[in-house]
């Protein structure tokens, strides 16, 4: 059977857009503008994941298709760029990171922390760069995420509680399932949400912002989690004091914080969820890690060492971790790795205080520094809802601060 002209012109044309397509994949250009559009999306997806992910193990899928993936099809294949990939704030981070990887040859579990490198590297690096090719709307990320929020506080309410009695510390239904988790992850929401409208000028748009931030609180109230709460109100006056938002909103909030307060100390048994737990067991662990430590003088200086069992035994029985984690990266990785960490956070926190613009990221960060320091193991571990505390807020700081500098080297003009 004879092909006709029409068809072999067609085949013709397909055989040309293909090579075209092939041509184009060569090209690097086109490939990272394919990669970037890929990138910055997932980025918003993985940051919101940390509210709607059913478990760890999905916000790790999601991180790998997300990011990962693309970032691994781009970075590798990239002549390395200082100030593209997070200068100085990569470098320290992955100091730490890499020290951490060293410390497990004692420890245990070397490729388990080889791999947990890559992924913070991946995240790290990855961030830097796509927010220096392309700008991130703040207001418009941080709102997104108060608003789904919101949503799925609401959900994790109603579901909770359906089979459980008010009294009952929520638990949740998403990577955040221990009732200290879902205080830490809806602290954060909550104060994104308070922030937010104390930066706007519009009070019907600081009074929305508002009341969104209800369903999250709630959420945080009823796990009855000091640490977040704590951690919340003491970030929030430094907020007050750096950011000073107006009276009208200002005032508002504080009388209906007022009223919430004395209707939950009327209704609700306070004093025993707040204070009748004490310190649960917390001032001991750190007490027995610390005596292990003196015992062994040499543990300040190398630590342990990292291994994916984290377990520590104490005189009260064994936990999985020191319930603090400056304390636990001291533990493991000694006088060195916290050194190294500490200077990372030095790093940002310092470089962050002139960018008021900044605030809402830099203030979830102090506000996820301060649940760390009752809460979590080491800061270098596999993806878990402490990396919302720490290491997302980190990475989006650190790139947003190098893009800045970068401007600014270009265009001297160019002011915070």
């Amino acid at each position: 059977m004879q092909l006709t002209v029409a068809t072999l012109d067609m085949i013709r044309c397909y055989r040309v857009k293909g090579i075209n397509q092939f041509m184009k994949l060569l090209k690097r250009e086109w490939r990272e503008e394919k990669l970037l559009a890929w990138a910055f999306g997932g980025l918003w997806v993985f940051v919101t994941a940390f509210l709607w992910a059913p478990s760890r193990d999905g916000v790790e899928a999601i991180y790998a298709l997300a990011f990962f993936i693309p970032m691994l099809m781009l970075l590798p294949w990239r002549k390395p760029g200082f100030h593209q990939y997070g200068g100085w704030f990569s470098v320290s981070a992955l100091a730490y990171a890499s020290w951490s990887c060293i410390t497990s040859m004692w420890g245990g579990g070397t490729e388990f922390f080889i791999l947990q490198w890559l992924i913070l590297a991946a995240w790290l690096l990855g961030a830097a760069w796509v927010l220096q090719k392309k700008s991130l709307d703040w207001d418009r990320l941080l709102t997104w995420f108060l608003l789904i929020g919101a949503a799925t506080a609401t959900i994790c309410i109603a579901v909770f509680y359906w089979s459980h009695p008010l009294a009952a510390r929520l638990e949740g239904i998403t990577i955040a399932r221990a009732p200290t988790l879902v205080g830490q992850v809806y602290g954060v929401v909550v104060l994104v949400g308070i922030l937010l409208s104390w930066r706007t000028s519009c009070f019907k748009c600081a009074l929305g912002l508002s009341l969104a931030t209800i369903p999250a609180l709630a959420a945080l109230g009823l796990s009855q989690s000091r640490g977040p709460l704590l951690s919340l109100v003491l970030v929030l006056v430094v907020g007050l004091v750096w950011l000073r938002p107006g009276r009208k909103i200002l005032l508002t909030q504080l009388c209906v914080t007022l009223v919430a307060l004395g209707a939950a100390l009327y209704f609700f048994p306070l004093d025993q969820a707040l204070l009748g737990r004490g310190a649960s067991f917390r001032d001991q662990i750190w007490w027995d890690v610390i005596a292990q430590m003196r015992a062994q003088p040499s543990l300040f200086l190398l630590g342990v060492g990292m291994g994916e069992s984290t377990d520590i035994m104490t005189s009260i029985g064994p936990y999985h971790h020191a319930h603090n984690a400056w304390l636990d990266i001291l533990y493991r990785t000694g006088i060195v790795g916290l050194g190294l960490a500490v200077t990372h956070l030095a790093l940002l926190l310092w470089s962050a205080r002139r960018h008021r613009h900044l605030a809402p990221v830099t203030l979830w960060l102090v506000y996820g520094c301060g649940c760390l320091l009752v809460d979590s193991r080491s800061l270098f571990w596999e993806i878990d809802a402490k990396w919302l505390l720490y290491w997302v807020p980190a990475a989006l700081l650190a790139a947003s601060l190098v893009r800045e500098n970068n401007l600014r080297e270009k265009n001297p003009r160019v002011k915070n």
